[in-house]
């Protein structure tokens, strides 16, 4: 009898961490369209990750921003994506977006304001699953 109610115990709890790992699996992700952002200019993102990394992911990474900068060089990642670079005061730094929408035109010397997640700061700060602000 001690056999038969460990083993529904251990099924229990199988069952139980399959539900659990089911649920977070099927978590619906979070996307920009559905965030209002942290508004910021692509100059005062950039000093804020040179001049204090450590103070500016616990700021910003992962977060939604909304980046208002001018368009200084475009080019297509390996997946085909457009990527614009907001250019800063510092020429070797400025604000990397990889934008959702392939079809999207752009412009060297444009202004734009980007809505994008925040991955950090390499050389540039990185933003993906960028869009167009509105």
């Amino acid at each position: 009898m001690k056999k038969k109610g460990f083993l529904l115990a251990i099924l229990g709890g199988v069952v139980a961490v399959a539900v659990a790992l089911m649920l977070v699996w099927n978590k619906p992700h979070k996307t920009v369209e559905g965030e209002e952002g942290i508004h910021i200019s692509a100059e005062a993102l950039a000093a804020a990750f040179e001049n204090d990394e450590e103070q500016a992911n616990a700021t910003y990474l992962s977060k939604v921003l909304v980046v208002d900068g001018t368009i200084t060089e475009l080019t297509k990642n390996q997946n085909g994506k457009t990527v614009l670079l907001l250019g800063v005061e510092n020429p070797l730094s400025g604000i990397q977006c990889t934008m959702k929408d392939e079809d999207a035109s752009y412009n060297v010397g444009q202004q734009v304001s980007v809505k994008g997640f925040c991955n950090g700061y390499t050389l540039v700060v990185l933003l993906n699953d960028c869009i167009e602000a509105k």
